[in-house]
């Protein structure tokens, strides 16, 4: 589909998607704006200062039975508001109620306790799905039960206790929800937020506290009103005509005439971006998703994905004071631009004293630091495997697989089993046409060993664990299963993609059929806020030589708030509807006159067998009288699945399931 800017200017903004639909495959698009704004309320490039997300600090320090330090974080997930458009404000979804949410920064070796406590709404105040959430931390070998495993979900007043060994080398990662086919509205309205890991080889290299800069970049579409609009184009993917960075729309920031590091993080959940500076000078690329690089890549333009990660130098030294440098977006095949989607942020150079502290102030940094990942060979893979990505009937698949076709086998289900320790390359095809897709590989880094057939691009020569795999790309990665046995996910990371249907697992040393200490959903379940919930040591150590964690100079802080405090008191909504069972419809599908499928989780503690418990479903659908479509048990893993041969004749668009334990989900229909 190819669309002139007359004819998107004669559209108008959202009405393209009327006009033409995005279920054919999308080329490039350019139109004058997406959002309903009046003209006083619409915000223009650089009239606002960056700011800089506030760094958590630990509530307390608790010893292990083995001697180590273990820092306790809290975080509240709550409904919040931001000063985003002129004279306006908008409703978000905050960690702690900020966007971006606080950065967390640790040093290697450093174990954490995150206490992730769920305040939110029971139901999304505009788009009226069921707020349960589940955090996963992008870029971290995590054990599977604190990994974010899609339908690992923390309903309204319980807390998820997640634990991270911080054992990888240096990196920036990421926190954001993954809840199951909720994850891109959650993400869009705000829970995103940077996790930095340090280690002594990058702090003796790269410029550091406040020339280490992190930049969330995201796009944004907004009602008259000032709320966040949401139009994914038929699950194609979301482009707002509004970037912001941390949160501001096209902020200027000012520099010292001296090298400063920047970590940008594309937390868009569809946009991807081509980053380059006005004065085309180059900038010299230093890390990537799994940290440092090898060598430093000199770049004049690279193509940023959704949640990949690039550290990048850039040097105000060359320019005189007075200077405006801009960090523009060249775009790429795929997306929908607007009038000023091209611009992102500007640097003022100022004539300030310039302070000279610290590693690469002056100089770049060439020689990096080796990595597991770039590592290895192909002669060490002991495996290769193909996989797709496509649209099948409108539902997007990965390897052929689908989210709920893991979920229907009891999540025994998998694109993968290699063992602990295999090493394998991975070989994953976009040949559909029309769209790019971020390929997000959990647990694992991994090294890109060539793009059709040709060598990776320059920026690329780091440890990844996401791959832009654009429009008739085909990539090989090589990469080792170490760490940890258990299910993990791999996914595409546009995430109207993965949340319709892009999710496949892989287990690494472990027969699904067989019952799983580190199971991601019965492993570490959430418990009611405030109620605490002892440290178990976990069943299954990463298997790299752990090292000896070091004082961070935060880890004896002072909370700086209440929401950090572990005294701190959620709300009184929180705590009085707070439930035993945690039910969410995870497919609702109907065909119509044909089939109709629903099937979800009910999550409670303690075991329950299999038939003791059931599920009904309703049909809700507006303007009609509430119908029972059918009652079906919960099995033993806590899923359940109704399927109504033949379905209402009428097509139901809305359903209600409510379990014999107590719990209540609605859920949209989708139409097939």
């Amino acid at each position: 589909m190819s669309i002139s800017r007359r004819q998107a200017l004669q559209i108008g903004g959202i009405g393209i998607i009327g006009a033409f639909g995005l279920a054919v495959p999308l080329r490039s698009v350019e139109a004058k704006s997406a959002s309903q704004l009046a003209a006083g309320n619409m915000p223009r490039p650089y009239q606002r200062a960056l700011t800089i997300p506030s760094v958590l600090q630990p509530a307390r320090t608790t010893v292990d039975a083995d001697g180590h330090n273990r820092h306790h974080y809290r975080i509240e997930q709550r409904l919040s508001s931001a000063n985003i458009v002129p004279g306006l404000s908008t409703p978000i979804l905050g960690y702690n109620g900020t966007f971006p949410g606080p950065t967390i920064k640790v040093n290697q070796g450093d174990r954490i306790t995150l206490m992730m406590d769920n305040v939110l709404p029971l139901l999304h105040p505009q788009w009226g799905y069921r707020l349960d959430t589940s955090t996963h931390l992008h870029g971290a070998a995590s054990l599977p039960q604190f990994d974010g495993y899609a339908n690992d979900l923390t309903g309204l007043g319980y807390c998820k206790d997640y634990e991270y060994g911080n054992f990888q080398p240096a990196r920036t990662l990421w926190y954001h929800d993954h809840a199951v086919h909720n994850t891109s509205q959650s993400v869009y309205s705000g829970l995103a937020g940077h996790y930095h890991l340090h280690d002594e080889v990058e702090r003796s290299l790269l410029p550091q506290g406040k020339f280490d800069v992190p930049l969330t970049v995201s796009d944004a579409m907004f009602a008259a009103n000032g709320s966040l609009a949401y139009d994914d184009n038929t699950h194609s993917g979301l482009w707002g005509d509004v970037i912001l960075v941390n949160g501001a729309p096209w902020p200027v920031m000012k520099v010292q005439r001296r090298i400063y590091r920047f970590r940008i993080l594309n937390a868009s959940i569809s946009r991807s971006y081509r980053f380059s500076l006005s004065t085309g000078d180059p900038v010299t690329m230093v890390a990537t998703d799994g940290g440092l690089m090898p060598t430093a890549q000199q770049v004049t333009s690279w193509r940023h994905s959704s949640a990949e990660r690039y550290e990048v130098l850039i040097d105000f030294s060359k320019y005189p004071a007075g200077k405006r440098v801009e960090l523009r977006n060249l775009s790429n095949d795929n997306n929908i631009d607007y009038d000023n989607t091209g611009r992102v942020m500007a640097f003022d150079v100022t004539d300030e004293p310039v302070d000279t502290s610290g590693p690469a102030a002056k100089v770049m940094p060439k020689l990096l630091a080796p990595s597991t990942a770039m590592s290895l060979t192909p002669s060490q893979s002991v495996n290769n495997r193909h996989m797709r990505v496509k649209r099948d009937n409108d539902i997007w698949t990965f390897g052929g697989m689908t989210w709920d076709e893991v979920v229907e086998s009891g999540y025994r289900k998998v694109l993968a089993d290699p063992d602990l320790n295999d090493v394998e390359i991975w070989t994953i095809e976009n040949s559909s046409g029309g769209w790019f897709h971020p390929v997000h590989i959990h647990l694992v880094d991994f090294q890109i060993l060539s793009r059709n057939g040709r060598a990776p691009f320059n920026y690329e020569r780091g440890p990844k664990d996401v791959v832009y795999v654009g429009e008739g790309e085909t990539v090989r990665l090589l990469m080792k299963f170490e760490h940890h046995r258990g299910r993990y996910m791999i996914h595409c990371h546009n995430l109207p993609h993965e949340d319709h249907d892009m999710m496949a697992q892989f287990s690494v040393g472990i027969d699904t059929n067989d019952p799983d200490p580190n199971h991601p959903i019965d492993a570490s379940k959430p418990h009611p806020i405030n109620q605490t919930v002892p440290v178990e040591e976990p069943t299954d150590e990463p298997t790299t030589e752990t090292p000896e964690p070091t004082t961070s100079a935060t880890a004896t802080a002072e909370p700086t708030d209440t929401a950090t405090s572990p005294e701190a008191t959620p709300t009184a909504t929180a705590t009085a509807t707070a439930q035993t069972d945690v039910l969410t419809i995870t497919t609702a599908r109907h065909r119509l006159n044909k089939d109709m499928d629903v099937t979800g989780t009910s999550r409670i503690d303690g075991a329950v067998p299999t038939g003791s418990a059931s599920v009904k479903v309703y049909d809700i659908t507006s303007g009609r009288a509430e119908t029972l479509l059918g009652t079906v048990s919960i099995n033993s893993l806590g899923g359940w699945s109704l399927q109504a041969k033949p379905g209402p004749r009428q097509q139901v668009t809305s359903v209600r399931a409510v379990s014999s334990r107590g719990g209540t989900a609605t859920s949209q229909v989708r139409r097939d």
